[in-house]
C-alpha cells in the first residue's frame, strides 16, 4: 500500500511542485469565474479543461498516468455509476472520464466561497451525514431528477475511502437504482496507491479504472446489491496497480 512506500526527498519534492504548478494553473481560469453564472454545459467544459491540464501535471511532474478500461461498458446517456472510492483521484477526474457524472458530496464542501458555487452550479448534490431520513429522501430525489435531465449520476456505495472493494454496500444504491430506473455501470478504480489517502504526497505510477458491464434496471434490490457486491468484488485480482 501506498502508506508502505519510502517517501523520499524527490516524492516530497515533486508533490510540492505540483501543488505549485497547480495553483499557477489555476489563475489564468479566473477570467472564467463570470462563466459560472451562465449554463451548467459552460462551467463543465471549463472545469474539464482545467482538470485536463492537472492531468498533464500529475504525468510530468509526479509520473502519475492513468488507463481507462471497458469504455464501450459506459452507456451514453444516462445511468448510474458505483465506483470504488480509493483517494480524492476520483472524486476530481472521473469528471473528465467518465462523461462529467453528477456526484454526491459531503455538505462541508458546498460551504466553501468558490468550490462550492462550482460545485452546485455543475450540480453536485450536498449529503449532510448527520441529516435525517427526510433529508437522504430529497438527495436521493436530486440524484434522480439529473438523471431524468440526462446526467450520469456517481455514487461511492462503500460510502467512505477503503483500499480496495468495498467492505460492505450502503443501501442508497439500491434505493437510486430502483427510483431511477437505468443501467447501474460498476466501476473498479486503484488511486490509492498513487494518490493516498489522508496524505499531501504524490507517488509514481498508473492508475487504473476498470468500467464494468452495466447492471441492467428491473432487478429487485436485494438481486441488485448481490450483482453489484460481486461485480466489485470479483474484478479487483489483476487490477493493475
Amino acid at each position: 500500500m501506498a502508506r508502505d512506500r519510502q517517501a523520499t526527498f524527490a516524492i516530497r519534492l515533486r508533490s510540492a511542485l505540483f501543488y505549485l504548478l497547480s495553483v499557477l494553473a489555476f489563475v489564468p481560469f479566473l477570467l472564467f469565474v463570470p462563466v459560472f453564472a451562465l449554463h451548467e454545459r459552460y462551467l463543465l467544459w471549463v472545469g474539464g479543461v482545467f482538470l485536463r491540464v492537472q492531468l498533464v501535471l500529475l504525468r510530468l511532474v509526479c509520473g502519475i498516468r492513468h488507463e481507462v478500461e471497458g469504455r464501450e461498458n459506459l452507456p451514453e446517456g444516462p445511468c448510474l455509476i458505483a465506483s470504488w472510492h480509493e483517494s480524492s483521484w476520483e472524486t476530481l477526474f472521473y469528471h473528465v472520464l467518465l462523461d462529467q457524472p453528477v456526484m454526491y458530496a459531503k455538505r462541508e464542501v458546498f460551504a466553501y466561497p468558490l468550490v462550492g458555487r462550482i460545485a452546485r452550479k455543475a450540480g453536485h448534490i450536498p449529503v449532510d451525514r448527520q441529516g435525517s431520513i427526510e433529508t437522504m429522501r430529497d438527495g436521493f430525489r436530486v440524484g434522480v431528477e439529473a438523471i431524468r435531465r440526462g446526467r450520469k449520476l456517481l455514487i461511492f456505495p462503500g460510502g467512505t475511502r477503503q483500499h480496495g472493494a468495498p467492505k460492505r454496500l450502503q443501501s442508497g444504491v439500491g434505493v437510486l437504482y430502483e427510483l431511477a430506473k437505468v443501467p447501474a455501470v460498476p466501476v473498479l478504480v486503484a488511486s490509492g496507491e498513487c494518490w493516498p489517502a489522508g496524505s499531501l504526497l504524490k507517488y509514481p505510477g498508473t492508475i487504473t479504472v476498470r468500467i464494468l458491464p452495466p447492471i441492467a434496471p428491473g432487478l429487485d434490490r436485494r438481486a441488485f446489491l448481490g450483482a453489484l457486491s460481486e461485480a466489485l468484488s470479483e474484478n479487483r485480482e489483476d487490477l493493475k496497480r
